[in-house]
């Protein structure tokens, strides 16, 4: 297993010149929930223009946290863990990011790219709640919280704020986040003119069900509203990798995959993977014409939020590995696993240890 404790001073350095790079590559993620005859399930990639990496990390109750990198803010986001839940993290562009997670009550959040919210930032007033960085923001809502409507409870009670001005490692980032739980429940947080943090509300039948990057969710509406999503022989959707055609294929696909209750979980969760596929996931080496530039989907996951099945692959590899997040219920100390290393050496299911 790969180190991954760095000395303080190395790590800043380390982090400090990745993000000076991170700043100009290109960037994508997508994400889709839906509802199926075993649960509500999630698809999320991890898209880069360079390659990612995952560590799996559990995180049993009682663990006492802190967030880090929020030297902006009076007050930083401290928490005991409440939920047991499993997260996902990137240590090899992002040195740590926890970009996915869900807990034993099957509430689940993902940190997604947003660049058009970083012109926003600098308008962004600390409104006086415990700060908490986008480095563990996935953790701090799924350890906290069991529902959707928990989680926008305390957003309106100003009980969490999340540290924009410090943004990742020191560079100032747009980021957007969802929570999606076992209800079906969706809630978007995007940050928008004026330094306003906007939560939108939906459930898997409502256009939360797809989550992609820039623009914000506003403008990705009035673009859907142009195509006929109703229309089988999908004259009018788009190909190219650009949030906002993935957005608009994700929401077209997810509007007619039939999922038939006599099939099993396996069966069903081909059929997410490949509508998901189909609309969100990016070849390597095409190019986006929003931006001129290229990047790829390097990591990919399906999870249940009812029985606790996660598939993770590799793209780089198309190796696959998996495990059961009910399996990870009798750790009481933080467990790790490289399941991009893992699943290299051969293995189907993931094997946890310490974490280094």
């Amino acid at each position: 297993m790969k180190n991954f404790k760095l000395n303080k001073f190395a790590t800043i350095f380390i982090a400090a010149t990745a993000f000076a790079a991170v700043t100009s590559t290109a960037h994508a993620c997508s994400r889709i929930t839906l509802d199926t005859p075993h649960g509500v399930s999630t698809v999320r990639s991890l898209d880069w223009g360079d390659q990612l990496g995952n560590v799996t990390q559990v995180n049993p109750v009682g663990i006492e946290r802190m967030s880090a990198e929020t030297p902006s803010y009076a007050k930083t986001m401290a928490w005991e863990t409440k939920y047991h839940s499993v997260a996902q993290r990137e240590y090899d562009v992002f040195h740590g990011v926890t970009s996915d997670a869900i807990n034993a009550k099957g509430l689940a959040a993902s940190l997604l790219y947003m660049y058009d919210s970083q012109q926003f930032i600098k308008d962004y007033q600390d409104s006086g709640a415990p700060a908490v960085s986008f480095l563990n923001v996935i953790d701090y809502l799924v350890e906290n919280y069991a529902t959707v409507d928990e989680v926008a409870a305390a957003f309106n009670a100003n009980a969490f704020q999340i540290a924009w001005a410090d943004g990742l490692h020191g560079t100032q980032h747009g980021l957007h986040i969802s929570v999606q739980d076992k209800a079906g429940n969706i809630a978007l947080f995007q940050l928008n003119k004026g330094g306003k943090m906007v939560m939108h509300r939906g459930d898997v039948k409502s256009d939360l069900r797809v989550m992609a990057n820039a623009p914000l969710q506003q403008e990705h509406r009035a673009y859907v509203e142009k195509v006929d999503l109703t229309d089988l022989a999908a004259k009018e959707i788009p190909s190219s990798i650009s949030s906002l055609d993935r957005n608009l294929r994700g929401l077209f696909n997810t509007s007619h995959i039939a999922l038939e209750e006599d099939k099993s979980w396996a069966q069903t969760r081909g059929k997410l993977l490949s509508t998901f596929n189909a609309g969100n996931l990016v070849p390597q080496d095409l190019i986006d014409p929003v931006n001129g530039e290229t990047y790829a989907t390097w990591t990919q996951f399906v999870y249940n939020h009812d029985n606790g099945d996660f598939l993770f692959t590799n793209y780089d590899t198309r190796e696959q590995i998996g495990y059961n997040f009910n399996d990870t219920l009798a750790f009481t100390e933080t467990m790790c696993a490289d399941t991009v290393k893992q699943a290299s050496e051969g293995l189907n299911t993931v094997t946890f240890g310490k974490c280094q």
